[in-house]
């Protein structure tokens, strides 16, 4: 396969996980150089890539536009999402769950990967949801003919063969063994760490837009702002707008409970999940509020999040609260993700990923890997498999 277009000056306009990811990515395919897949000269052997981000790349735990990456649990989780997401979010989440540990080998920082599956409980009086779930799980893994991917936990012996530190009052539950998760802070840190050593030029504290003056000179530009993309003046329907979706969530410390995977909590208004981080630390969360205000985390939400957290292991209780964080999701009206190819003003070629929703590390690899093919890659015709 060979492109027929050189690009030699890439710019990547916004430095959350996306613009990280694809970053490195573009510049571990432009040093391999190897003649494998479709990125075999395909025209960025050679190319200078540089990444823009209007805040810091690594922001406070108190600052309020940070990439929503940043106010993450980072579930590689396809099969729990299953239930209410459309097809297309389980396919692109198991091809990232494919793609996630072959990066981080390559990245050098496997060891945050983490492939222990996860749970889904739910409280004595929630019973009838954890069933309904069951059953819609199901059937939705048998339509996709991956039934193994659901484990009945059908009573205490079972569920503590897993996790030991669950209270009592869970008596069942689902186990979903190919599920994984990721301890992101140090990710994004090593995207950026490696990224530079391979030659990407990061600008942080820097506010662009594809049609600025400052890009015209790239001959390729990816547009990954999530939800910075509303302050474009993009002249489209109000369905191709991207809208902040608000979620809540809790970063605690806790050296009374040991969790080895995330435990989703079935609950009437919110999915909610605990997952354990590095040094016996634990996110919570996360709320899903159809608003765009970016202000502190609500009394009602934190005492709804920290209650699930306590009925899972009363020693919770004297955990210590690190930061409580708030932040949007960048969504179309559909809340599926898009890459849409379109021209700046000066003529240059702009690929913009975005809408990734509450979905951005179970789907970002393997969105990533699609974006690329959308780049000018003619095929040979003897290369077509038509067997």
């Amino acid at each position: 396969m060979k492109s027929n277009v050189a690009y030699n000056n890439i710019a990547i306009v916004g430095g959350g996980l996306v613009g990280r990811l694809l970053a490195w990515r573009l510049a571990s395919i432009a040093q391999e150089n190897t003649p494998a897949g479709v990125f075999q000269d395909n025209g960025i052997s050679s190319a200078k890539i540089s990444l823009f981000e209007k805040g810091s790349l690594n922001p406070s735990l108190s600052q309020c536009d940070k990439a929503a990456a940043f106010t993450a649990a980072a579930m590689i989780s396809p099969i729990s999402e299953l239930v209410e997401s459309e097809i297309e979010i389980y396919q692109l989440g198991m091809k990232s769950l494919q793609l996630w540990p072959n990066w981080l080998k390559t990245l050098g920082s496997l060891q945050h990967f983490h492939q222990c599956g996860s749970l889904v409980l739910a409280h004595p009086s929630d019973t009838n949801e954890l069933q309904q779930f069951k059953r819609d799980l199901a059937y939705k893994l048998h339509s996709q003919a991956d039934a193994s991917q659901l484990q009945v936990l059908a009573d205490r012996r079972q569920l503590e063969e897993l996790e030991t530190s669950i209270s009592a009052q869970f008596k069942n539950g689902l186990y979903l063994p190919s599920e994984a998760h990721i301890d992101h802070h140090e990710v994004l840190k090593d995207l950026v760490l490696q990224a530079t050593k391979l030659g990407v030029q990061f600008h942080q504290n820097t506010t662009l837009e594809p049609n600025d003056d400052a890009l015209k000179e790239f001959d390729l530009i990816f547009d990954c702002r999530g939800f910075g993309l509303r302050r474009t003046d993009l002249n489209e329907s109000a369905t191709d707008t991207i809208r902040g979706v608000r979620g809540e969530v809790i970063r605690l410390e806790c050296k009374d409970v040991i969790l080895k995977r995330p435990i989703r909590l079935m609950h009437p208004r919110y999915k909610l999940y605990i997952v354990p981080k590095p040094n016996q630390q634990f996110i919570i969360g996360a709320t899903e509020i159809e608003s765009e205000d970016r202000s502190s985390i609500s009394l009602r939400s934190s005492m709804e999040l920290m209650s699930a957290l306590y009925a899972l292991n009363p020693a919770f209780a004297e955990a210590r609260i690190i930061s409580q964080d708030s932040n949007l999701r960048p969504a179309y009206m559909n809340n599926l993700p898009r890459i849409d190819r379109v021209q700046s003003t000066h003529g240059k070629p702009v690929i913009r990923i975005n809408g990734l929703y509450r979905h951005g590390y179970l789907i970002a690899p393997a969105m990533i890997e699609r974006a690329l093919k959308t780049l000018d890659i003619k095929e040979d015709t003897p290369h077509e498999n038509h067997h």
